[in-house]
């Protein structure tokens, strides 16, 4: 019998330091469970931007099923309808496209030589496209698939061959054409690997198994960030361990070993919108979960016992809200007695902090592998390996998802400078008393505010360059000694009466990725490399609604340079650029 773990949570920062995380993430408001269909195994969920909730999973004679909610808690759910596959058919994920369309891969037993290829399919209008084989590799099995913004359809899975497990990459802009798979990993394996597709059709998958049985094998995962670049972890076989790579400008780093010595495997991966990954993995020397979080390949945050004492956890899965704040879900057992629960923790980057452990499902049963998603609500999805019920529950998180802004071309505003503008220091420093913003409309009611205004509150180094296009003949540039200034910002505030900001700027090649801050809160990426063709400034402009806030604090619009280079660009420099704020009524 395992001791109970002891309750200890070590955080190590830039790899140096460890102290004890504060809880003080608040608790979501779970739905009570509610089945989605029978018969199941292994489900997905992911959530479009309207907060439907869209889950497939494979059932028991080996197809693919789906259903979607339209409300929360078990509302609007249809019955599961079968995904047009042929052959026995496991091991499901689900992605949603810009078009808000689910998209589906799953690996089918084949009759060639391959033995299990993965196929992909998407649901257009009310009918799935016919299933694309997207695979040639021997055992093509467990895809992920992930789609960013841009609509760049990620897709990862592994290939066993003899003894070395293979981690394999292709994508695709349309779905019905991908890439050539891209070799990220060959290992040998001291232990056979499994054949995922065989064991499933025996009832033999892991995760159809107690929760303590895990096969051999890479289990690899792929997420998408807002630059349509991928993010892939997986495990190494036997003696295992967490690798992880992402791309850059197009391509593929080199692998990163995020753990090693515990058994690791079973990882996770996603992106926050500021761009830190989160992957999540279990320790299965001693039945724990882990978490670290990484920011352009650096691993600035580490959380060994996410589980908060449970004598044994497992399966974690994780996703990241739109506020930033990371989401675990697992399995776990409180006796070591193998009656599984499903439980539920939220991370916050921003303050360091854990929410308290929740309980989604406590039945004394066996429910296994769990998923998640979140957007502004969050929803989780299971199997009860008792009854074969897929399970889900969600969760309204009470935060507001800015939407993204609109662009338009920009031309020299006709309005006149007569702003008397306040503003508060940057949102990543710590914050001070400000006095309530006025403000004197202009022609029209808006308020001009040019890049030299004394109004505008920049951090960091910003230089004033001439140009007969700017609106007011120049803009501003945040540089030192050649490129911008990681936390670079600049920040308006905008008065009571006013609702929008136009931000007036510019792209070209040397300029990098802004992030923008509404009301102190991460509203979304801009890069001003994008759709560039030369190094000399394309002006245009971007308009943003500014809610109102119930914190007592002033509205507020900021742009900040997180640092990030576009992948568009051939060079180091970053440039984010000013060339004034127009405040609309």
């Amino acid at each position: 019998m395992q001791a109970r773990k002891a309750l200890v949570m070590a955080l190590v920062v830039l790899g140096t330091s460890a102290f004890l995380l504060p809880m003080m993430v608040s608790a979501a408001n779970w739905s009570t469970p509610f089945a989605l269909g029978g018969g199941g195994t292994k489900p997905a969920v992911a959530i479009d931007a309207s907060g439907n909730q869209h889950y497939v999973w494979w059932t028991s004679n080996g197809g693919i099923q789906y259903s979607k909610c339209t409300g929360q808690g078990g509302k609007g759910c249809s019955s599961p309808k079968n995904l047009p596959t042929s052959g026995a058919s496991y091991y499901p994920s689900i992605a949603i496209d810009p078009q808000g369309r689910p998209n589906v891969v799953f690996e089918s037993k084949v009759g060639d030589s391959a033995k299990y290829a993965v196929y992909w399919t998407r649901l257009q209008g009310s009918n799935w496209t016919s299933p694309k084989r997207i695979t040639r590799e021997p055992y093509s099995e467990l895809p992920d698939i992930a789609i960013g913004p841009g609509g760049v359809i990620h897709v990862i899975y592994q290939s066993k061959q003899n003894d070395t497990g293979y981690v394999y990459y292709t994508q695709s802009n349309g779905g019905f054409e991908f890439s050539a798979a891209q070799e990220l990993d060959a290992a040998q394996s001291d232990a056979p690997l499994a054949e995922f597709g065989k064991l499933a059709a025996q009832g033999k998958a892991p995760e159809a198994a107690e929760g303590s049985q895990l096969s051999n094998g890479l289990y690899p995962r792929i997420a998408a960030d807002e630059n349509d670049s991928a993010h892939v972890v997986w495990n190494a076989p036997s003696p295992y361990g967490i690798k992880y790579r992402y791309q850059s400008q197009g391509s593929f780093g080199s692998t990163l070993n995020v753990a090693s010595g515990q058994k690791d495997q079973t990882p996770d991966v996603t992106v926050a919108p500021n761009g830190h990954v989160g992957i999540v993995w279990g320790t299965y020397d001693d039945f724990n979960d882990a978490f670290a979080e990484y920011d352009n390949g650096r691993q600035e945050n580490r959380i060994n016992d996410i589980d908060d004492g449970l004598a044994q956890s497992l399966w974690p899965k994780i996703a990241a809200d739109c506020a930033g704040n990371f989401h675990f879900v697992f399995q776990g057992s409180v006796n070591n007695d193998s009656a599984w629960n499903i439980y539920h923790r939220s991370y916050d980057p921003s303050t360091n902090s854990l929410g308290a452990r929740e309980t989604i499902a406590k039945i004394a049963a066996s429910e296994q592998t769990p998923a998640v998603d979140a957007t502004n609500i969050a929803a989780i999805v299971y199997t009860n390996t008792t009854n074969g019920i897929i399970d889900a529950s969600t969760a309204n998180l009470n935060i507001q998802c800015t939407r993204g802004a609109t662009e338009t071309p920009t031309n020299t505003p006709t309005i006149t400078e007569t702003p008397t503008i306040t503003n508060t220091p940057d949102p990543n420093i710590t914050p001070t008393e400000t006095p309530t913003p006025t403000a004197t409309p202009t022609v029209g009611g808006a308020i001009w505010v040019p890049n030299t205004s004394k109004d505008i509150i920049y951090r960091k180094t910003w230089k004033k360059i001439n140009n007969n296009k700017a609106t007011d003949d120049n803009y501003s540039r945040c540089e030192k000694n050649g490129a911008c200034e990681k936390r670079a910002a600049a920040k308006v505030l905008v008065p009571d009466g006013y609702t929008r900001v136009k931000w007036y700027t510019a792209k070209a090649k040397s300029y990098g990725i802004t992030n923008v801050f509404i009301n102190d809160q991460f509203a979304g990426k801009v890069d001003l490399c994008k759709g560039s063709s030369s190094l000399a400034p394309t002006f245009f402009s971007k308009t943003y609604t500014i809610p109102a806030r119930t914190d007592g604090q002033p509205r507020s619009f900021e742009i900040g340079a997180p640092g990030k280079h576009s992948s568009c660009s051939p060079y180091n420099s970053n440039f984010i650029v000013v060339d004034g704020f127009e405040i609309l009524p």
